[in-house]
């Protein structure tokens, strides 16, 4: 070892004075291992944070499914939605949100959430058909038949082989006899029960056919 590469004795820790075999190892330490310890560390803090993250989404969506199952009234559903509409759970929070709109005859409020759903279909594919028609039924909330009735038959028109064709096709009748035309609505109802062998389908079209006749705008206006 050359006079300039020997570092001198004084500033030596005992253990290597006591070694000197590891004078070497020393002599790397302090010209390198400092920065290669502070790049292990960087590396380090960099894992932990990526499994930190991690971790930390897992929890959240596996929060945001149980608020999915235990959410039910309005401002709990608004809670879920505030906290994990970002997850993978927040189409279905939505949705359910949407329908409790709905249920407590917040109309508006439910249109708004189906108009944003159905705007983001094709990220959301697997609630695309119940969005669609939920904005039918709350614009028949707001007595919006005529666009509700569309928004049905163009459905049904579209998705004949859709598992909610039926209630499209039914809610269009519905819609059609609120606007005045009771003959034509069951005319629809009669064909639609014609057609169809399903005994349970056909149950459901005589008890809409059935309101549809009892039903008495004059009445549902006093």
């Amino acid at each position: 070892m050359s006079e300039e590469n020997k570092m001198p004795q004084e500033n030596l820790p005992a253990f290597v004075k006591a070694a000197p075999e590891l004078l070497p190892v020393w002599d790397w330490w302090v010209k390198e291992g400092k920065s290669t310890l502070l790049m292990l560390v960087l590396v380090g803090i960099g894992v932990a944070g990526f499994y930190g993250v991690r971790n930390w989404l897992t929890a959240r969506n596996a929060a945001a499914n149980q608020a999915l199952v235990n959410a039910y009234n309005v401002e709990e559903l608004e809670t879920a939605v505030r906290d994990y509409g970002s997850t993978k759970a927040g189409s279905a929070l939505r949705l359910r949100l949407a329908k409790a709109y709905f249920d407590a005859a917040r109309y508006e409020e439910s249109l708004k959430v189906y108009d944003a759903l159905v705007e983001k279909s094709a990220k959301n594919a697997a609630f695309a058909d119940v969005a669609v028609l939920g904005r039918g039924h709350a614009l028949e909330g707001l007595t919006k038949y005529a666009d509700a009735e569309k928004i049905f038959a163009d459905y049904a028109k579209a998705n004949t082989n859709s598992y909610l064709v039926l209630d499209a096709q039914m809610s269009a009748a519905r819609c059609k006899a609120l606007q005045g035309n009771k003959d034509a609505a069951v005319k629809e109802l009669d064909a639609l029960k014609a057609a169809t062998k399903d005994e349970i389908a056909k149950n459901r079209i005589e008890r809409m056919t059935d309101a549809i006749k009892r039903y008495d705008p004059k009445r549902q206006a006093r």
